[in-house]
Order: C-alpha cells, then structure tokens, then sequence
C-alpha cells in the first residue's frame, strides 16, 4: 500500500524568542513594540507622526532658546514647551499596547514615577522663577532659569531612553540587585542625583542666589556619603525643606541603601537564594536568618540611639541663647543623626565652635560618633554580652557569659588606643597655639573631641585653620584609617589596620601574624593589603588633581583630599574657595571613599571563591 500524501505540514505559531524572533504570521517586531511606547500605536498615520516629531523638535528648540536667552519671552515659551512635553511623555507611557512591554513598564513604574514628578518640579520651578523675571530680572534668575532647563533637557532624555528600552533596564536592574558591590555604587548613585535635584529647587534655599547644581551637587554627595564637606553655611543657605533633604540623605547614606536593599531581600518570598546569601556575607551574616536578625537590628537599634541623642541634645539646646531663632527639637534631631551617622553636618555658624566650653554637648556628640563608627555587628555583640552578663548576676544558673569573638576585641582595642593616642598628639602640638585661649580642661576637652572626631565624624569646636603642619599631618592619619566595619564610619577601617601591624610585627619577629592569641589567615591579610594600596592610590589621585587645580598649601590640599577620601568632612578652610574643577575632584573622591573600601573588599573576597586548578612554581624576590 503506498502512504498517502498528507500535504504539507501546518503553519506552526510563531514564539518570539529573543530580539528578531516572531517574524510568523501576525507577529509583530520587537523594535516596532519599542517604537510604540515613544511614538504611539503602528497602525498610526505617517502625517500624525511627522506632526509629532516636529512638535518635540520645536518644543526642544524653544528651551535651547531659553538656555541661551532667558528672560521673560523666551521664559514663557520655555515653559509652555516643558508643559507640552510631560503630556508627550505621559501620552506615550500610556499608549503602549503590547502586553510584554506593559508587563516591563510595570516593573519600572517606580522609576518612571520618580522622573517624572521630577521633571514636573522642574517645570514648576522654571515657572516660579519666570514669574519673578517678570517683576525683577536679573542675573541671579537667569542662571537659576538656564539650570532648570538644562536638567529638563537631561532627565527628559532619560525618560525617552527609559521608554524606549524597558527590557534592557530590567536586565540592568537585575544584575545591580544580584551583585552588592553594584548595588552599592549605584544606590548611592542613585541617591545623589535625586538629592542634588530636589536641593536645586527653589523651595530648597533661602535666596535664588544660592541656586547652584554644582554647589547642590557637592552638598549632597557629602550628605550621603556622610562626609561633612560643604562649600556653604547649610544653616542659613537652605531652607526646612533643604536641610530636611539633607538629613534625609545622611540617614539613608548613614543606615546604608545596601541595608535598605538586605532587608527588603530578607523578607521576600521570590528573590533568589544565591541573591541572598551574597547580601548575608556581606553583612557578615552566616543564615538568612541572621540576615534577617542583622538588618532589624541596625534600623532599630540607629533609630533608637539617634532618638535618646536627640533628647539629650534638646535638653541642652532648650533655653540655651546660642539655639536663639531655631527649633531647639529639630537642632537636636539633626545634630543627633549627624553626630550617630559620622556626618559632620551642622546648622550652627562655624560647625561647633559656638559649643567649644560645653562639656554637655560635647560629651553628647563624642558618644554618638563612637557608637555610629563602632559597627553594628560590635554594638549588637556588646549589648548582648551585657545582658547576659546582668542575667549572670541576678540568676546564677544563667547560662555562662560567652568570649568576646576576635572582631569585637579588635575593634575596641584598636578604637581605644587611635582616640587616646590621637589626642595626646593634638594636645602636645596645639596646647600653645590654636589652644593657647582655653583652660586647661578645655583644652583636654578640645583635644579629646578632636580625635573622636577625625574618626569621619567631622564636626570642630575650634578653628582647624590655625592649626600646625605635624597635627594635619597625623589628623590625616586618623582620617585615613577611619571607623570600624559595618559601621556608619569611611576610611580603611580599623580592622585593616591592625591586620597591617599585626603582620608587620610578625615579620620582624619571624612568626606568623596574630591578633588576640589567634592566628591571621593568609587571605585576610591579602584583603587588608589591597584596600590599603588601592585606598593611598585614591588619595595620591585627588591630591594630584587638586595641587594642578587649586592655589593652595599642600598640606592643606593634602588634609582635604583624605577627609574627603575618608568621609570626615573637617577641613582647614579651603572648601568653599575651591574651582568647579576642584569641587568636582572632591566629589568624585568623597564617593569612591564611601564605596572603594567596601567594594575592594567584596570583590577580593568573591575573587577568593574562584580558585585555579593549578598552583605556579614559586620563587622569592629581594625587599627592602
């Protein structure tokens, strides 16, 4: 029997499998679908789409005109075209039709919000100051008018590309949340542009004369990076809404986005295993149930200091003559986040140094800063320790007291001898000079503050400028090193440093290097070794840039590029007469400060995961 002939075989539908699949019947391409979020439906006519395209050309050539030009003409139709575009752009997010589009915009709805009210307090802003261009034109409103169209123009090109290209940004979004080290850069990232941009508005400072971008720019990358460096009196530049972004900025850089990040993985159900576990190792957290147990515990237990700080403080700022014209509670709020955060930020004139004969206040501050730069995980061990030590006494069959772990030990011993041997040194230099007014117990008190304050806190009681050539140079010491781990606090980190002199003393007694009767392990040591290189590398960098762009002392430049480095915010004087070159350096320093250490450490430690399957010969080399 011969088979019969069945045909051929029927059209099978076509699945799009990736860019260029589904070209089956019906199926639509994937740049088409991407075309449709910007231009609207495909089955539009050619006419309509020309219209709008030379819509948006007009609309972009009257804020060029504006950019150029400002002044009341150019400012009225600027605005109108700003008006015209945000409904394009809401136009053009809501007519995609494609549901796998929709699905990715959905996902990106929080991004795509935050831009756009972004971009409609620019307008507002443009608007505001175009109506008082119109009463009093001047200069002053002409540079604020070309900043707001100039970040239109900037974050309107970044919706567009944000429409046109949702699969991409997922993708992007994704890798960032599964690598910590990314996560990292670009939280901050994240945070300092929507900082600067809000602290740009006009409801932001005092006067429109303190509008500047690179001014908001720099405040703001200090705020979050807890730095303390500012180019101008945050007390009488911005106003509650600007100082309230401040501070809202030093919280989360305080806190840390990358907590923020832990503890939203923690508590979800579909985030992958491998994704949490990277974010445990990174808070030194062994369980996701230790992860779970860490992270609550730092933004509790933040909360909760910063709260009794700030009670402490509105005790002594209430009544008090030099609180006069302020909110005692929100002084003491602020000031007790700043101190706890390791911030440096302060709304009096001359940071502290109306407080330089208050032992209170002092004493207040030096506190918070010691508890912010110790670390989370050394506070929570300490506290429980305590604990179980008081159960101990009122319970004999309590269970035994448990060692403190090496990590703990470290830190605090470290801690201890840096802030006694840092302020015996600032004693001996300056008990003659930038003392010479103070008693004797002020001077001890300046002394002792002084030290505690090189640890990244930032705040000054006396004027820095005054000070001599061997304290800046040993203060930058102290900067450089910083706090602890998983604290508030920058620098190399006192754990590296006494890796360092524990291998150092090791050598020159031919033993291996140990710490607290433990012995080192050899890939600690290579970690400390790389952060510390690539941290001098860092400052050597800013300290370069700033001596070719900047006329000033070298000693002088050199103390800013570390307080920078180590986001300490004490400076000599020179921060607010540095060039835009030179602010930009110390941006850019400030931000690899607060991520380079950690993210050195990340990725030297991932790097240990993947080892070779082979070994080299080995052979010595001459040193020293």
């Amino acid at each position: 029997m011969q088979p019969v002939d069945q045909g051929p075989p029927p059209p099978q539908p076509s699945v799009a499998a990736g860019p260029g699949a589904g070209a089956g019947p019906g199926a639509r391409p994937v740049a088409a679908n991407r075309a449709r979020v910007v231009l609207g439906p495909l089955g539009a006519e050619p006419q309509s789409v020309i219209r709008r395209g030379l819509a948006v050309v007009i609309a972009l050539s009257l804020l060029l005109l504006d950019l150029a030009w400002p002044g009341p003409v150019a400012g009225t139709l600027s605005v109108l075209a700003m008006f015209g575009l945000l409904m394009g752009l809401l136009v053009g997010l809501f007519r995609t039709r494609s549901r796998r589009i929709r699905r990715l915009i959905g996902a990106l709805v929080g991004a795509d919000t935050i831009i756009l009210l972004t971009l409609f307090a620019l307008f507002v802003a443009r608007a505001y100051i175009l109506s008082q261009q119109f009463g009093h034109p001047t200069d002053e409103y002409d540079r604020a008018a070309r900043i707001y169209v100039l970040v239109f123009l900037v974050i309107g090109a970044l919706q567009a590309v944000s429409a046109a290209m949702p699969e991409r940004l997922v993708r992007v979004a994704l890798k960032l949340a599964q690598r910590p080290a990314l996560m990292l850069a670009g939280s901050f990232a994240g945070m300092i542009v929507i900082g600067t941009l809000m602290l740009t508005l006009p409801i932001a400072v005092e006067n429109v004369a303190y509008i500047s971008f690179i001014d908001s720019l720099f405040t703001i990358t200090s705020a979050v990076c807890v730095t303390g460096l500012t180019v101008n009196d945050p007390g009488t530049t911005y106003t509650l809404f600007g100082e309230v972004t401040i501070l809202l900025s030093i919280q989360l850089g305080g806190i840390g986005i990358m907590t923020l990040a832990a503890l939203a993985l923690a508590f979800a159900r579909d985030t992958a295993l491998a994704t949490q576990l990277r974010y445990a190792a990174m808070l030194d957290a062994r369980t996701l149930g230790d992860l779970r147990t860490t992270v609550k515990s730092i933004v509790v237990g933040t909360l909760a200091l910063e709260a009794v700080g700030a009670v402490l403080l509105y005790l002594q700022f209430s009544g008090d003559p030099r609180v006069e014209g302020h909110s005692a509670a929100w002084m003491a709020i602020f000031h007790s986040v700043s101190a706890f955060c390791n911030a440096g930020f302060a709304l009096f004139p001359n940071n502290l140094m109306l407080f330089s004969d208050d032992f209170g206040v002092q004493s207040i501050i030096m506190l918070m800063i010691v508890f912010g730069g110790m670390g989370f995980p050394v506070m929570r061990e300490v506290a429980i320790l305590l604990r179980m030590r008081a159960a101990r006494r009122m319970v004999r069959e309590a269970p035994a007291v448990p060692l403190m772990t090496l990590a703990t030990r470290v830190v605090l011993w470290t801690s201890a001898i840096l802030v006694v041997g840092g302020a015996v040194i600032t004693l001996v230099f300056e008990h003659g000079r930038s003392f010479d007014h103070l008693s004797w117990g002020e001077k001890l008190l300046a002394a002792l503050f002084h030290s505690v304050s090189t640890r990244t806190a930032g705040f000054n009681t006396v004027d820095l400028s005054l000070f001599a050539v061997p304290t800046l140079l040993w203060s930058c010491v102290l900067m450089f090193i910083g706090g602890s781990p998983g604290s508030t606090a920058g620098g190399i980190k006192t754990t590296t440093t006494a890796t360092i002199f524990a291998t150092m003393r090791g050598e020159l007694r031919g033993h291996e290097p140990t710490l607290g009767r433990r012995a080192i392990a050899p890939e600690v040591f290579r970690r400390a070794t790389a952060v510390v290189t690539i941290s001098a590398l860092i400052v050597l960098a800013s300290v370069t840039v700033l001596s070719i762009t900047e006329d000033h002392e070298f000693s002088r430049l050199l103390f800013e590029a570390v307080s920078a480095f180590g986001t300490v915010g004490l400076s000599t004087g020179i921060t607010a007469a540095l060039t835009v070159a030179g602010k930009l350096a110390i941006i850019v320093t400030m931000f690899v400060g607060r991520c380079g250490p950690l993210t050195i450490a990340l990725a030297v430690a991932s790097s240990q995961n993947t080892r070779l399957p082979y070994r080299l010969a080995r052979e010595s080399l001459p040193i020293g």
